[in-house]
């Protein structure tokens, strides 16, 4: 999937249905939508198909957390409630959710790395199922263009380890380049890793159009 010339096309955003945020949250009355996929704000119930592929040993790999247990995967859901909840919002923790079966096929999110500096950081996740059809590239590119159109952010960036090939061609499909490598940059699972460094600039999405 091309992360250029469609971005701001095939990103719109629209209100959401009365009742249905809480009162504390602003961003919250509005949702993005782009041409395959919703992404919103979790519910209570969603912890179910979050475990669906956050439980398979070989999804979380690369990553600190999983697999995970049903606890896991509510304590995540909560937190994710809790962080879109609050005001300012400092993590925007989105479900992604496949339009045509109205079902939650993964997660996104931009955490706020400095406010003062306009910087976060970008993160994503899609069930092993729905893999390989360009919906991680996206999530990616509608996250950064939310980041720099309405969050006004002056950098984005997002990490990966340096085994995760995929994720790395997902961040360049969407538009970031890698600036760096980070020797020994996590130890998880008995492991020491190395990660790849990528950002992506407002001048690098906005001068598109």
């Amino acid at each position: 999937m091309s992360a250029t010339k469609q971005r701001s096309r095939s990103v719109r955003v629209y209100r959401l249905r009365r009742g249905s945020i809480t009162p504390s949250t602003t961003w919250y009355h509005r949702m993005i939508d782009t041409a395959r996929l919703t992404l919103r704000k979790y519910a209570r119930d969603d912890w179910a198909a979050v475990h669906e592929y956050a439980s398979i040993p070989a999804f979380s790999e690369f990553e600190i957390w999983g697999p995970n247990t049903a606890a896991d995967s509510k304590a995540f859901v909560s937190r994710c409630i809790e962080y879109t909840d609050a005001s300012p919002i400092q993590r925007y923790e989105l479900a992604v959710v496949l339009k045509r079966k109205e079902k939650l096929i993964g997660g996104c999110g931009l955490k706020i790395a400095e406010a003062s500096a306009g910087e976060a950081s970008l993160g994503y996740a899609i069930h092993p199922a729905y893999q390989q059809q360009g919906f991680a590239t996206e999530v990616a590119t509608a996250l950064i263009n939310f980041g720099f159109r309405r969050l006004k952010l002056a950098r984005i960036f997002a990490e990966c380890d340096t085994r995760n090939k995929a994720s790395c061609r997902v961040m360049e499909k969407a538009g970031m380049a890698r600036i760096a490598t980070l020797q020994n940059h996590r130890q998880f699972k008995g492991q020491v890793s190395d990660s790849f460094l990528y950002e992506v600039l407002p001048r690098q999405v906005l001068n598109q159009n």
